[in-house]
């Protein structure tokens, strides 16, 4: 049967809408009753649903019996109290659905315990109102929202750590974010910080970001469950330039390397592209000086006992190659290849 209502199917007999809670009408239906317990028969049950009596068949079509059992048969007033549970759990269901409803529709865009972990670092973040609410695409052009968010912002906050170690966005103001996902648009209002997730940053400085750190971050936003998310695709400065990390802070200023990164990745011409012969001479050889090789050659030898890094204990003669990685082996070779491209007798060292 339907809802005189609202229109929503529900179980033939109803008294009430499990959707709606509107009241139907009594259906002039033949009833039976359990003669063992009085209580309610289902519609050609042979069994009753709540004492378990065998329920007599009905009588024949024209006999005296089914005349009776088409009268409306009251049961014993006694019996008629047990119904008053039934209308205030229905009720009560009715309620809880209502409220399941409406809680779908709210979130927080607030990083759950973001509070109490700038609470820790700074002055606190304060509390907002964190409304969600899905906006109809008539009403998106009309909107007052602060931003709008249809592909990759630009936001500048705090970086800090939550208490359960995840970093997030603490953008020290509340403002109105409109965000488009999956297809649809929501506006959030009071909006303060959002969690952060490496969607492009080098790890290095994921890892190693001093905290807190005023910083601007590009990505994406995207809302999971009750948390909002921006997915960073880069972290700078707010003036756009390179964030140190904490290594880069407390390395020492003097004596760099000249290709720090030649004994993890394999190097391309990119990477020599700005460096002089001489430069790529030394490079080549700084691999081998990172494993404490001394050398033969006065100039080599004088320029890398200048370098902080440098600890040279290993005669030139009694060094081995194997000591190398395979990543630096073949970046060796390759340095040596554009060093001679360069210069048919490759770089003349100063003996």
């Amino acid at each position: 049967m339907k809802c005189i209502q609202c229109g929503t199917e529900i179980k033939d007999g109803a008294k009430f809408c499990t959707v709606c809670g509107a009241q139907q009408p009594v259906q002039q239906e033949e009833k039976r009753f359990c003669k063992a317990c009085g209580a309610p028969l289902k519609q050609g049950g042979m069994f009753c649903t709540a004492c378990g009596a065998k329920v007599d068949e009905p009588e024949q079509q024209g006999s005296p019996a089914q005349a009776q059992q088409h009268e409306v048969v009251q049961p014993a007033p006694a019996k008629k109290k047990s119904a008053a549970p039934i209308v205030i759990a229905v009720a009560a269901v009715c309620v809880v659905v209502a409220v399941a409803l409406a809680l779908t529709f709210i979130v927080f865009a607030k990083p759950k315990d973001a509070v109490t972990a700038s609470q820790g670092i700074s002055d606190g973040a304060g509390e907002t109102s964190d409304m969600v609410e899905e906006v109809a695409p008539a009403q998106i052009e009309s909107s007052d929202a602060d931003i709008v968010a249809d592909g990759t912002v630009s936001l500048t906050g705090v970086v800090e750590i939550s208490t359960d170690n995840r970093l997030f966005l603490d953008f020290g103001e509340a403002f109105s974010i409109m965000l488009k996902q999956d297809n649809a648009w929501f506006k959030m209002n009071d909006v303060q910080s959002a969690y952060l997730l490496n969607s492009g940053v080098s790890s290095n400085l994921w890892d190693e970001l001093p905290l807190p750190q005023t910083v601007l971050v590009k990505g994406e936003l995207r809302l999971d469950g009750n948390e909002l998310y921006l997915e960073a695709q880069s972290v700078t400065n707010p003036d756009g330039s390179a964030v140190m990390t904490q290594a880069e802070q407390t390395a020492p200023a003097e004596s760099p390397e000249i290709l720090p990164q030649s004994d993890d990745r394999l190097l391309t011409e990119r990477d020599v592209s700005n460096l002089s012969l001489r430069e790529i001479n030394y490079a080549k050889n700084e691999i081998y000086a990172r494993h404490g090789r001394r050398f033969q050659s006065k100039e080599l030898q004088d320029y890398f006992n200048a370098q902080s890094w440098y600890r040279g204990t290993i005669d030139a003669e009694d060094f081995s190659e194997s000591w190398l990685s395979d990543i630096e082996k073949k970046n060796a070779a390759f340095l040596a290849e554009v060093e001679f491209d360069i210069a048919p007798n490759g770089y003349q060292l100063d003996q």
